[in-house]
């Protein structure tokens, strides 16, 4: 295994990780908050949301929450002021990771435990 193989699957690992041990809450209610993927300077986050209808992931940027916000079915931006240069990166893994990123979003929706679909997630 090469360097730059090696460095994404300790990536993926890490994410698997903090998506175990994130839980906060907002809004006075106690909400799980997955991280299901870091890439480079980017945090791709789900949480639990009651009222969001359209299955969506949120993007941090380095320590900068709620950036932006993007579609899982179709991979456009919702809501953000995320600088445009980060897009194809955020659309590029949503493409990858769409099958899996809509049943993790089902799942939570549902009450469930979508840690163990974070597994199945890529770098792109």
């Amino acid at each position: 295994m090469n360097l730059e193989e090696e460095l994404k699957r300790l990536q993926n690992q890490l994410a698997f990780v903090d998506s175990l041990t994130k839980r906060r809450a907002r809004r006075s209610e106690d909400t799980l908050e997955l991280v299901l993927m870091k890439l480079g300077p980017l945090k791709v986050k789900m949480y639990q949301e009651v009222g969001h209808q359209v299955p969506h992931v949120h993007i941090d940027y380095g320590r900068q929450s709620h950036m932006a916000s993007y579609s899982i079915s179709d991979g456009k931006r919702l809501v953000g002021t995320l600088h445009p240069k980060y897009d194809r990166v955020v659309i590029d893994w949503i493409a990858a990771n769409r099958s899996n990123l809509l049943e993790a979003w089902q799942t939570l929706r549902s009450g469930g435990d979508p840690v163990v679909l974070i597994g199945e997630l890529s770098v792109t």
